[in-house]
């Protein structure tokens, strides 16, 4: 009986130490799944409990997993911090990559240097056009002449009618030192300034090249730094080929039309009509000549004309007059009438011959025997008239001359 009672006593104080082990095992599963069961605080709502387990499985099994990049540190939670948002594993058990800030440049970064702007000069001087005697205009000896330019005034100063047109340097072909531009230009105007010339006795090439002064000296003209001059270009041709050379006079001559006396050299573009002369001339076939040509432009109006009146010339016998007529290159549009007359010493004009030209890519060679006028003084008359409309009408005069 005794020792029945004893292995009685064994046996369930085995079954308690079983059962507190059993215990002791399950409390320790239970704070090693739920770690915060046993606190002291309050117990956490369902809701917050399943969120707990499921933070604390996901680390887990972030923790036992394999990673592919370095190694993941687990953090436990705080107590009472709200619930960790780090993202769920990938399929692999991976964590994804955590996104990358993208580089901002620096905001301080210099800007490149802006161009410094050029300061306006006081003084400064724009060319706009040649008014008379083209660059190459053709003279005989001794000619006088009278040379325009159109000058804008592009500086920050007005021109006050004290400034000067003065020579610089070059060939002054007998012109004056200096002339008083005698009117206010104010800054953007333009101004057309003019200085009478003399062509000089030997055939040549000459330039002759002038600025505009300040009434204290002070010199300015074109380009960039406003110092740069502007000029008068000639041709001087002298022939003892002819007995009178129509083209190397042509400024002797009395150039008209219906509005009355023309300037020599003429203003290309004139209204009125106009007479220059070409050194090189470009006729309608597209052939350049080599012998100077007068280019004759009639008044722009229907019927207008032009014509030039020389000086008294005395004939000889077997003298001729001779001359190629037509129309210049590029001038389509041009249907013009030639006439050549002689005025004799009463006064009284004889046409000797009339030209149609038109273009057409022919002109005409005119050779007129001048005997039956031998001895006389006579005055002889180019002219040209606009065919009705003057539209594209530009004629020339290829070498008029009088031969022996």
């Amino acid at each position: 009986m005794e020792n029945r009672s004893y292995r009685l006593m064994i046996a369930i104080g085995i079954a308690a130490v079983l059962i507190i082990g059993m215990f002791a095992v399950a409390c320790l599963f239970v704070s090693y799944i739920y770690p915060n069961y046993f606190a002291t605080t309050s117990p956490p709502a369902p809701d917050a409990v399943d969120t707990q387990v499921a933070e604390t499985i996901i680390a887990r099994l972030t923790q036992t997993g394999p990673t592919t990049t370095s190694e993941v540190s687990e953090v436990p939670p705080t107590e009472g911090a709200p619930p960790s948002e780090t993202p769920p594993p990938t399929a692999t058990g991976t964590t994804p990559p955590t996104a990358t800030a993208t580089a901002v440049p620096p905001t301080n970064t210099p800007l490149p240097p802006t161009a410094t702007p050029t300061p306006i000069p006081c003084n400064w001087v724009k060319f706009v056009a040649d008014v008379t005697v083209e660059d190459g205009t053709v003279f005989p000896p001794n000619n006088q002449f009278t040379k325009t330019w159109r000058l804008q005034n592009i500086g920050l100063c007005s021109w006050t009618s004290d400034y000067l047109l003065v020579f610089d340097r070059g060939d002054r072909m007998d012109g004056p030192t200096a002339v008083q531009i005698g009117k206010t230009v104010n800054p953007g105007e333009s101004v057309d300034l003019s200085v009478p010339l003399v062509s000089p006795l030997d055939p040549g090439n000459y330039r002759g090249y002038w600025k505009l002064s300040t009434p204290n000296g002070g010199e300015f003209g074109l380009g960039g730094g406003a110092d740069n001059p502007f000029w008068v270009e000639v041709a001087v041709i002298r022939s003892d080929k002819y007995a009178y050379d129509f083209t190397l006079n042509y400024c002797t001559a009395r150039w008209s039309s219906s509005a009355g006396r023309q300037p020599c050299p003429g203003d290309p573009g004139d209204k009125n009509g106009f007479v220059i002369l070409l050194n090189n001339p470009v006729i309608e076939i597209d052939r350049l000549e080599n012998e100077p040509a007068l280019r004759t432009v009639p008044q722009q109006v229907t019927d207008g004309y032009l014509r030039g009146v020389y000086p008294e010339f005395r004939v000889k016998s077997g003298y001729k007059f001779k001359a190629v007529v037509g129309c210049l290159n590029n001038a389509k549009k041009c249907d013009l009438i030639f006439r050549i007359w002689y005025r004799d010493g009463n006064d009284n004009d004889t046409l000797m011959r009339e030209i149609r030209e038109v273009f057409d890519g022919k002109f005409t060679d005119v050779d007129i025997d001048l005997t039956p006028l031998a001895g006389q003084d006579v005055r002889f008359i180019l002219e040209v008239l606009a065919n009705g409309t003057p539209e594209g009408d530009n004629g020339f005069w290829l070498l008029p001359r009088i031969e022996k």
